[in-house]
C-alpha cells in the first residue's frame, strides 16, 4: 500500500506540475487502478472491523482520500469545485505517513 501511495502522490504532483496528463491514457487506468486498490483495501478493512464506527473514525483520511475524483465527477461541475477534490488525492500522503509512523512505534494497526 506504501508503494501505491508514492506512485499515487508522484503521478499527482507530475498533473500539477503539467508533466502529465493524469485524465489521460495511460495515467488515468493506472490512477483508477490505484483508486481502486484502496477502496478494496478500506471497505474490506471496515467489514473485518469490529466496530464499524471507531473504524470510520479512526480512518477517515484514508475515506477522504478514496472519494472518486475522475471524469465521471465533470459532469457535477459547478464553478470548478471540484477541483478542490482532486487535492483529496494527496491525502494519501498521510496515509503513508501514518503507515510509516506504525512501523516506527510498532503500533498494531488493526
Amino acid at each position: 500500500m506504501a508503494a501505491l501511495s508514492i506512485v499515487s502522490i508522484f503521478m499527482i504532483v507530475l498533473d500539477y506540475a503539467k508533466r502529465i496528463d493524469i485524465t489521460a491514457y495511460p495515467y488515468n487506468v493506472f490512477d483508477n487502478l490505484i483508486l481502486t486498490i484502496f477502496t478494496i483495501d478500506y471497505f474490506g478493512r471496515l467489514i473485518a472491523s469490529k466496530n464499524k464506527r471507531k473504524f470510520i473514525a479512526g480512518n477517515i483520511w484514508d475515506l477522504l482520500s478514496i472519494i472518486p475524483v475522475n471524469q465521471i465527477f465533470y459532469f457535477f461541475r459547478v464553478a470548478r469545485v471540484f477541483r478542490v477534490f482532486r487535492l483529496l488525492k494527496l491525502l494519501r500522503l498521510v496515509r503513508l505517513i501514518g503507515l510509516g509512523y506504525v512501523r516506527i512505534i510498532g503500533v498494531n494497526s488493526k
